[in-house]
């Protein structure tokens, strides 16, 4: 199962009132780790104030304000920068969030990608709003 390496919540979509919701799945070909499912709904709250200082968007900020990579309107899986996103979450570092399970999310995609990274898996990533 994998989860107990990283010790944290892989689902964020069940039980929560938004299962039946888009939300985006990271996976990790070839390690132990399960999925880790992300409800759209977090996702919009994490980025909701992105960086407006006009040096540029990256990763998470990018795809989702442009509609590109994991955003793609085709659905289809796309396999990230996981150094690039772990950059892009450190400007959301210390920001409050309106659903409290933001945070805790937050803190469950940056472990899961510094995992990734420390161990040198790739993380494919899409959309899914088919239920």
């Amino acid at each position: 199962m994998g989860t107990g390496e990283l010790n944290i919540r892989l689902n964020f979509i069940e039980g929560y009132g938004y299962g039946d919701e888009p939300y985006i799945v990271f996976n990790m070909p070839g390690s132990s780790i399960e999925p880790l499912l992300i409800w759209e709904g977090l996702f919009a709250d994490l980025l909701d104030n992105p960086d407006m200082s006009g040096k540029g968007w990256i990763g998470f900020t990018r795809d989702y304000h442009e509609l590109k990579g994991i955003w793609n309107e085709d659905y289809e899986p796309v396999s990230i920068d996981v150094s690039e996103y772990l950059k892009d979450l450190d400007y959301y570092t210390g920001q409050s969030f309106k659903f409290e399970e933001t945070a805790e999310m937050f803190e469950a995609l940056r472990k899961y990608l510094e995992y990734a990274q420390r161990n040198g898996y790739q993380i494919s990533a899409h959309y899914d709003d088919l239920y």
